[in-house]
């Protein structure tokens, strides 16, 4: 009876899931390359003149009416806004956008800013104030721009008065010499203009010019060209032909273009939410530019292997708490962990380094992310099937030198795999980081580590680069 009642307790305390505690991730941080853009006041001037000539060519034609509207009696527009983005068709993540910028209000020039809601997300330049709303995609942008995966839309049903394709749609920071954007302009039943720009080449809708859309119509695919830092879609308004009277479809208090909202239903100023959390090997890398972004989606891994646990965020609130886990095929927690935010990004992601357990339960594992009110998850696969790493390394290098073994406080760790590049972790036999140690130029194949910490016990050392194993070994502590 009592070897039964102690089986039964030990079975229900290795079942219970583990503890959640905060946990420095391995790396991440603020997304910096959330979209920027500038436009010269003579490639204003150009695309007004192309949107006035245009304009007088429809309603030659009686495609669109004379525009006749009275600035100064607001309640003559009628517009209202749907989003102007959408996910393409059979994508299901559960965000793609962030918002970098706001219409500037404040008449000064740089670093004077005052978006619609008082703050400051906006920016300007000596002679620009921005015009418009920044939506970028995010996370991996380019990814998302070189699969087609975010369209631009249109927020209200209209006219296309007028559209440029054709322009290079890769620039990741200001242009040095003038460079043009694609984009599409659609005029509204009441007379208003809405810009959709920064499109990338060759997506624009193939509809003509004076053709008639509805709202929620296919228009682009979101891009980077003309003078712009990244891919995004610049959403700009007008109200007359003269394009003198700019609109923040936002309302606030301190917006001083319209009194009203043009959004449908209005979107809160911060709308915090994890967009997507994924598993990695090795580690995911973000860039400006689309040549360094690196993905690394990995759903498929042996047990004892390495991979990464990255969750992806917009608007991230200083004070704010994440929880995580990961959860084994029967529905156990193999772990769980916080994290408490300590600043405000618009955009940022992060990732910690697992080590699954050797053996581990086969089958479908999830990761899970709760951030602001909202669970997202992700499946991945552990089988002794599932691919290896593709490189090979050299055998001397799948060699480790544990000393003394068993130990009782400290470890020699040796080995050509133990370059400044790596880092050395020892790993509990079920699989979970207990000490994680970064290597330097000191290193030089060897390091000492201390585990007098450690309760006894097996554990494994373990050598990593870039979330690559290169040499693990056992040891015991005594």
């Amino acid at each position: 009876m009592k070897h039964n009642f102690l089986s039964v307790f030990f079975l229900l305390l290795f079942s219970l899931p583990s503890l959640a505690q905060e946990r420095r991730p391995e790396g991440g941080g603020n997304f910096e390359f959330a979209a920027h853009d500038e436009m010269s006041d003579a490639q204003r001037q150009d695309i007004i003149r192309q949107l006035q000539t245009s304009e007088k060519t429809l309603v030659e034609k009686g495609i669109l009416s004379k525009q006749v509207v009275n600035p100064a009696a607001p309640a003559a527009f009628s517009t209202l806004f749907q989003w102007p983005m959408r996910l393409k068709a059979g994508l299901t993540d559960p965000g793609y956008y962030g918002i970098s910028n706001f219409v500037d209000h404040n008449p000064s020039f740089v670093g004077f800013l005052r978006d619609y809601n008082c703050g400051t997300r906006t920016y300007d330049v000596s002679g620009y104030n921005h015009a418009g709303t920044d939506f970028f995609t995010y996370p991996f942008p380019w990814s998302k721009m070189a699969n087609n995966e975010v369209e631009v839309i249109a927020a209200a049903p209209g006219t296309i008065l007028f559209k440029s394709n054709g322009n290079f749609d890769q620039n990741c920071s200001f242009c040095t010499s003038a460079c043009t954007w694609n984009a599409v302009y659609i005029r509204h039943t009441d007379g208003s203009v809405a810009w959709y720009g920064h499109l990338k080449n060759n997506t624009i809708t193939s509809k003509a010019v004076g053709a008639s859309v509805v709202a929620g119509e296919y228009l682009g695919v979101v891009g980077s060209s003309g003078n712009s830092t990244g891919p995004h879609l610049h959403f700009e308004v007008y109200t007359n032909s003269s394009y003198t009277n700019l609109i923040d479809p936002w309302g606030g208090s301190c917006n001083s273009l319209n009194s009203t909202s043009w959004w449908a239903t209005q979107k809160p100023y911060y709308d915090p939410a994890p967009l997507k959390c994924m598993t990695h090997s090795p580690a995911p890398v973000q860039s400006q530019c689309p040549g360094g972004e690196a993905v690394n989606a990995k759903t498929a891994f042996r047990p004892g292997a390495s991979f990464f646990a990255a969750a992806y965020y917009r608007d991230q609130q200083n004070g704010g708490l994440a929880q995580y886990r990961i959860v084994q095929p029967n529905g156990v927690n193999w772990v769980t962990w916080n994290q408490t935010f300590n600043a405000y990004y618009s955009a940022s992601w992060w990732y910690w380094n697992w080590i699954l357990p050797n053996p581990a339960q086969l089958g479908t594992w999830r990761f899970e992310v709760t951030y602001a009110g909202k669970t997202i998850s992700q499946n991945f696969t552990v089988s002794t099937t599932a691919p290896l790493r593709t490189e090979t390394l050299p055998a001397e290098e799948a060699i480790i030198a544990l000393s003394p073994n068993p130990t009782t406080s400290q470890l020699s760790v040796s080995s050509a795999a133990l370059t400044p590049s790596a880092t050395v972790e020892i790993v509990s036999e079920l699989g979970l980081p207990v000490l994680r140690q970064k290597a330097n130029a000191a290193t030089k194949g060897n390091t000492i580590l201390n585990v007098s910490q450690l309760t006894p016990g097996t554990y494994y050392v373990q050598i990593t680069v870039k979330g690559v194993v290169m040499a693990k070994s056992k040891f015991l502590k005594q």
